[in-house]
């Protein structure tokens, strides 16, 4: 882990008000959060954000973003064009940082302590991230989902993709690793939403409008390989809607409750790395040719290994 090194040359300054005033990039509540987290130290030792520095103190400023951020995201690259950036999302990655004061001060996305995808592209496409909302982001996947993810570079791709989203005409494809046998195609129709005063998302009279298309691809030794498209666009939906039908994502912690752990354990399945679910394929209009295009995530290794240790099991 790497830090930045400066000796303290105006006695009697705020250490908030000194920090800021050396990075520019960073606003003044941005500065007092790291402060307050422990990233910026006084000779070693944790100080408040008021404190008065005495000159001459060393002051470390840790750049905790370079462990996730310099890995090779060029690979993640599928498609780019002057308007669109599409990438392969890694799992584990926020899309951003949990606090919204990455809004105001883009440069927090990239200190966090959080692999997210606002840093990488203000890291790694610093002009295009800038210049647009929110990064260009027009819209999300859960932090454990791996897969396609449509980055808009320009004004026009952004009110382009943002109203394709707002109006269906988006069409997506996920696979997914499920407990469970899936007989035949499924269409799900269920509201989505929060029942009053809880916090789950879940299927409940009190949701919102949302239905998912899912049919079987394979099945091995008590699991199941699945394709789902979903045909509105909730948060959680193909978990929620995957658990509605007792075929629970593999990983998925909101799925599994006592009942189901015990039914996964006598299946003697290996652990699973992660959340078995993956953003396979996005269709939709070009925001400057207005021409259908298509765009393809292939499953990462970490999905395809899961797979095949499970049709490979005795």
């Amino acid at each position: 882990m790497k830090s930045a090194h400066h000796v303290a040359d105006r006695p009697g300054e705020r250490l908030d008000r000194f920090v800021a005033d050396l990075h520019t990039d960073y606003n003044r509540s941005h500065v007092q959060d790291l402060i307050r987290r422990g990233k910026i130290l006084v000779d070693g030792k944790k100080k408040t954000p008021a404190y008065r520095l005495k000159g001459g103190e060393h002051i470390a400023i840790e750049s905790r973003a370079e462990v996730w951020s310099d890995f090779a995201f060029e690979k993640t690259v599928i498609r780019e064009d002057e308007h669109l950036l599409v990438m392969r999302k890694p799992s584990g990655f926020l899309i951003h940082p949990m606090n919204d004061s990455w809004l105001r001060a883009p440069q927090a996305a990239l200190e966090s302590d959080d692999p997210n995808i606002a840093g990488l592209l203000l890291r790694h496409r610093p002009d295009s991230c800038g210049a647009q909302p929110r990064c260009g982001i027009v819209h999300r996947l859960d932090r454990q989902t791996s897969g396609a993810l449509v980055v808009a570079k320009t004004a026009l791709a952004v009110e382009h993709m943002l109203e394709a989203f707002k109006e269906r005409g988006v069409d997506k494809v996920y696979r997914a690793i499920v407990m469970g046998a899936l007989d035949k195609k499924t269409l799900v129709d269920a509201p989505i939403g929060r029942r009053p005063g809880r916090k789950k998302i879940e299927v409940t009279p009190f949701g919102r409008e949302a239905s998912t298309e899912f049919r079987s691809i394979e099945e091995a030794n008590g699991l199941s390989l699945v394709e789902a498209k979903p045909k509105t666009g909730r948060t959680h939906q193909i978990r929620v809607h995957l658990g509605h039908i007792n075929l629970p994502v593999i990983g998925d912690p909101e799925a599994f409750n006592v009942k189901r752990l015990a039914a996964l354990a006598a299946l003697r399945v290996p652990p699973q790395p992660r959340m078995m679910l993956h953003a396979y394929r996005i269709r939709f209009d070009h925001p400057e040719s207005g021409e259908p295009v298509s765009f393809t995530a292939s499953l990462p290794k970490d999905f395809s290994d899961y797979w095949k240790s499970i049709k490979n099991r005795p």
